[in-house]
């Protein structure tokens, strides 16, 4: 198995230099560097790729203006069997000459979060649980995460359906302890407002209807000041709901709310931060209202298509300077304690 993994890991490098070698043109100048803070080396480890090659990695940076990424695990339920985590991201770490960072937790407290009722958190799970937060810190991550809330199925492969409530007693400790270690929290939640029927368009396993979990979001937020959330995928919605006014309602009221930029061709079109004629107004209006609160967070998936890598660039290029030069690289490298790459 170790010999199968290194040699599917070589390949992998091999193909993302190969893509990055035929990519039209290099990065034009005068482009605000990227910090990209939400991006994941591979969708599954089911699919047969245990790391993605560092050096090929960074080559798709130079190419998009990326200085700094943050790798993280995408949230899975306990059992799956693409899980993967700090132990493979860490290993890239040490060859991506500083412009590498990690996230971690969705392969270990994502599913403890998941397998446990809200009702039935004892102290041995409160034990076990900050045992193995402090290990992801003691590890060298920037945050914790991809922790899912409301995490709908893509219907494709083990693309799993999860929900839990925001206000779990697991991610109030979790809030306490990111606050402890100055951390950020990364959480991917469809927005729910009220009870609601699941969106026909949904594909894979999914409840029929869905539960409110906007207040109980605040809840969370309100629970430890201190911790810093990230609510991710902004720009891309799948409810309808996670639209300028309530994300604005959300910032006023929470000071220690951020949000991660998605751009992405799926989900509702009336959410999206994009149109024919550029950055949308009511997106140019939050952005101005709270410019030290967002980032860009392009949850491309290594190995793939890199739209997603190509529509967050295109997204930061569109901006006006001032808001490009804080939601495409300063906000990143505050919030998530990250020294400024000089090459």
């Amino acid at each position: 198995m170790r010999l199968i993994r290194l040699a599917i890991i070589v390949a992998v490098g091999l193909t993302l230099e190969s893509c990055a070698a035929k990519a039209p043109g290099g990065p034009r100048d005068g482009r605000v560097a990227i910090v990209d803070t939400h991006a994941h080396p591979l969708r599954s480890l089911r699919r047969g790729v245990a790391v993605v090659s560092a050096s090929g990695l960074l080559q798709l940076m130079d190419e998009f203006a990326v200085e700094q990424m943050v790798l993280l695990p995408p949230p899975f339920p306990e059992g799956h069997p693409g899980i993967y985590g700090r132990r493979e991201i860490k290993g890239m770490l040490r060859d991506g000459g500083g412009r590498l960072a990690m996230v971690a937790g969705g392969e270990s407290l994502n599913p403890m979060i998941q397998g446990t009722s809200p009702d039935n958190v004892g102290p041995g799970v409160m034990r076990d649980f900050r045992k193995e937060a402090e290990a992801i810190a003691g590890a060298g991550a920037v945050g914790f995460g991809e922790i899912a809330v409301e995490h709908f199925s893509s219907g494709r492969g083990h693309h799993p359906y999860e929900s839990t409530r925001p206000d779990h007693p697991l991610l109030l400790l979790l809030a306490d302890i990111a606050a402890e270690r100055g951390m950020v929290i990364d959480i991917h939640m469809e927005a729910v407002p009220a009870d609601m029927p699941m969106p026909p368009a949904r594909l894979g396993p999914r409840p029929a209807e869905l539960h409110a979990n906007i207040a109980a979001f605040e809840r969370l937020l309100e629970h430890n000041r201190e911790a810093k959330v990230v609510w991710a995928h902004a720009g891309w919605d799948l409810t309808g709901e996670r639209r300028v006014p309530l994300m604005r309602s959300l910032l006023d009221r929470n000071p220690n709310l951020y949000m991660s930029i998605k751009i992405d061709s799926a989900g509702f079109p009336g959410t999206k931060p994009m149109g024919e004629g550029g950055v949308r107004p009511g997106w140019l209006a939050i952005l101005r209202a709270f410019p030290d609160r967002f980032v860009i967070g392009s949850d491309q998936f290594f190995g793939e298509s890199t739209e997603r890598l190509e529509r967050a660039r295109e997204f930061i290029d569109a901006l006006p300077p001032d808001l490009a030069q804080l939601v495409g690289r300063e906000n990143a490298l505050r919030l998530y304690r990250l020294p400024a790459h000089t090459p």
